[in-house]
């Protein structure tokens, strides 16, 4: 990996986010482009005076200028915490780069990421002054459109690790390619995979994960790797919380389809919301 995109808002979430991004860079001596947007449009006032109008096109003009500015002097001084704790940890070979421009964020990120190529997005789901429609709709727009891992990071307050990592498998044949794709991407961390498939009511699944699991046995004997079924009753979120609390559970890895139990979760069961109040960072991993 040579190239992480991490679009910032400047809120207080940001430092945690790039905390996930630093150890990541460190571990591949990959560079870090840190990408903010500004809304920039501006609408103007209705007037039947020319010369009224005239003066709020240079009011709004001005005010676009004085959003810019801030937003690059904001820049600087993230660039500035970082690369003072790169140095503080003797951390070498990570490049920083940054960008600000103005537009809708969507269609911004869309653009950076075509001409960027990244090779992961690290984000926040929560945004300045906790706005959750906005910052939470981006990086559902992101998750959805990236083709690359997506990690999203929650509004917590110390880096959690990436020891422990749950997989959320809907025993689908893209399963197998998506553990290896994990895998492969935490190797740095020596991380513990755990493969889980929650089991609602007595669907039968139990044939789908053995076929599963036999295609890592290797890495099974090893103990890299686990795999469980967990029945669900009644209550979804419990059966999560619990799986999550009883292992430790650090990173929640999915693969974004509508097939997929975890978005069954979070978008039937639940709410779409409560995808992001969940307290763990997510890794949305692109079906190949």
């Amino acid at each position: 990996m040579k190239k992480i995109l991490v679009p910032v808002d400047f809120s207080e979430h940001t430092d945690i986010t790039c905390s996930y991004a630093l150890k990541l860079a460190d571990a591949y001596k990959a560079e870090l482009m840190l990408f903010h947007t500004y809304f920039d449009q501006v609408v103007l006032t209705d007037t039947t005076f020319p010369d009224s109008m005239n003066m709020n096109a240079v009011y709004n003009e001005e005010l676009i200028r004085e959003m810019h500015t801030q937003a690059e002097v904001s820049m600087k001084k993230l660039l500035a915490t970082l690369e003072k704790r790169l140095a503080e940890e003797k951390i070498g070979n990570v490049k920083l780069n940054s960008a600000v421009v103005g537009g809708d964020i969507e269609m911004e990120l869309k653009m950076v990421c075509g001409e960027y190529q990244p090779e992961m997005v690290i984000m926040g789901t929560r945004g300045l002054g906790q706005n959750i429609n906005v910052w939470g709709r981006v990086s559902t727009y992101i998750i959805n459109h990236a083709k690359v891992p997506v990690l999203t990071v929650p509004e917590i307050k110390t880096f959690m690790g990436f020891k422990n990592i749950m997989f959320t498998a809907d025993l689908s044949e893209g399963n197998a390619a998506a553990i290896l794709q994990i895998f492969n991407l935490m190797k740095p961390f020596q991380s513990t995979l755990n493969v889980v498939h929650f089991q609602i009511g007595k669907d039968g699944e139990e044939e789908k994960m053995e076929v599963l699991k036999n295609e890592f046995v290797t890495l099974e004997q090893k103990g890299n790797i686990r795999f469980e079924l967990v029945s669900v009753e009644a209550d979804n979120q419990k059966s999560l919380d619990d799986y999550i609390a009883n292992n430790g559970i650090e990173i929640i890895a999915f693969q974004p389809h509508k097939r997929s139990v975890f978005y069954n979760f979070f978008t039937k069961n639940i709410t779409k919301k409560n995808l992001f109040s969940t307290n763990i960072p997510l890794l949305a991993i692109p079906i190949q």
